[in-house]
């Protein structure tokens, strides 16, 4: 066969392949881009997704943000609102348990009529002829009725006659309900017990002036959640006598001739607070040992004021019955 047959025959044949090739290619070409194309269309979409999707989470993060806030103020307010139930709750058992009835208010009206407000109205008939400590004496003796220690016989009968039941007994439970609320443990120190009844009182019972001197027992001072400064000492000289500190009342002058009481018990500190004391007083009718001056109508942390120094002790009776 002729060469340059043999030779066109060859490129015919290679024209072909590489047509062939040629529109394979372009096929796939086709194909590729068809499949770019619907890639890429998807690829967008999910871009655009991915977009809704991220305006989204900060939408959805910027609300829990602001939710977590609102939560956080909402749980502060609620911690608040049971803090301030609970105060309540307190403050509405204590008005509750401090009430008295007339029954046992009419007993005390009853014996300081029989006696007189302070307990003095024959006070010359009294063993010890001291105006001031028969008058210190019948605030204790009111003290030691409320821890059913001591009674007035005649005055206790007609009582029991017309309500039938003791005035003592009805007191001394009312006193251990008060107890109860201060939360005495029998765990706690000298200085606790002191410190808690002393912070009860400054928080329930307020000062208030009387129009003449009468001296109030324990549960009526409570009753009435206020008095004077020796019902605040009557009150406070039971209630620490009854869990266990060693108490008396006391009358005090200053060099202004005025008068105050206060109670004094007979421990050997305060622990870390400060305070002022004697260091015996068994010339006063009070058993030996330190005794340490309490304004019962202020906290622990205010006994070792100046204005406390001033005052100056002539009259006192211990709870010692």
């Amino acid at each position: 066969m002729d060469k340059k047959i043999v030779i066109i025959m060859l490129l015919i044949i290679v024209i072909s392949v590489e047509s062939l090739l040629l529109v394979q290619t372009y096929e796939y070409y086709d194909q590729t881009n068809t499949q770019y194309q619907a890639l890429s269309t998807q690829y967008q979409t999910l871009l655009n997704e991915k977009t809704s999707l991220q305006n989204s989470y900060n939408a959805l993060d910027t609300l829990h943000h602001d939710l977590s806030q609102e939560k956080q103020e909402l749980e502060t307010d609620y911690n608040a609102l049971v803090y301030d139930y609970n105060l309540l709750s307190v403050d509405y058992a204590v008005e509750t348990c401090l009430r008295i009835g007339n029954s046992l208010e009419s007993y005390y009206d009853y014996l300081r009529q029989e006696l007189g407000p302070t307990g003095t109205e024959y006070w010359w008939q009294s063993p010890d002829p001291n105006y001031w400590q028969t008058s210190v004496d019948f605030a204790v003796n009111l003290a030691l009725h409320d821890l059913r220690r001591t009674y007035w016989p005649s005055i206790e009968a007609d009582y029991y006659d017309a309500i039938g039941e003791y005035s003592y007994d009805t007191a001394f439970v009312k006193i251990h309900e008060v107890l109860d609320l201060i939360d005495i443990n029998i765990s706690d120190s000298i200085t606790d017990k002191i410190r808690k009844i002393l912070s009860f009182i400054d928080r329930y019972i307020q000062y208030e002036l009387e129009v003449n001197d009468v001296f109030l027992a324990p549960v009526e001072t409570l009753g009435y959640k206020s008095g004077d400064c020796d019902d605040f000492s009557i009150l406070v000289a039971a209630l620490f006598d009854e869990v266990g500190i060693e108490s008396a009342v006391g009358f005090f002058v200053n060099a202004y001739d005025q008068y105050h009481a206060m109670v004094l018990v007979n421990v050997n500190d305060l622990g870390e607070y400060g305070y002022y004391y004697y260091e015996d007083l068994t010339q006063s009718g009070l058993e030996s040992g330190q005794w340490i001056i309490l304004e019962p109508q202020t906290t622990i942390e205010n006994q070792a004021t100046s204005w406390i120094e001033q005052w100056d002790l002539f009259a006192a009776s211990e709870l010692d019955v």
